[in-house]
């Protein structure tokens, strides 16, 4: 059951990293978990489980919920940040314009 937590414990981790690092979309790319290494911490769980208490069903859909989650989560981060970066650009453009002509 230690690997439960451990995995939880490296997607809180991820997740606080994606947040905070919101200046800086390299960081942010090289501290947060995929889907894939996901699927590759969970199969190892799933391999190196004890055999005499084996994880809990309701547990195991409730880290790849909680992944769904955060990989939605961090999708509309960067959604929201490109976003931002266009309406940034276009309130320049329009300030420029409007400097330019008075």
């Amino acid at each position: 059951m230690s690997s439960i937590s451990s995995l939880s414990s490296l997607l809180s981790t991820s997740s606080s990293a994606a947040s905070t690092s919101s200046t800086s979309s390299t960081s942010s790319a090289s501290t947060s978990t995929t889907t894939a290494d996901f699927l590759s911490l969970l199969a190892t769980e799933l391999q190196n489980q004890d055999p005499t208490d084996p994880t809990d069903a309701s547990e195991l859909m409730s880290q790849m919920m909680s992944f769904a989650s955060y990989a939605q989560q961090t999708e509309m981060n960067s959604s929201l940040l490109s976003l931002q970066e266009s309406v940034s650009s276009i309130a320049e453009s329009l300030s420029s314009a409007t400097a330019s002509a008075a």
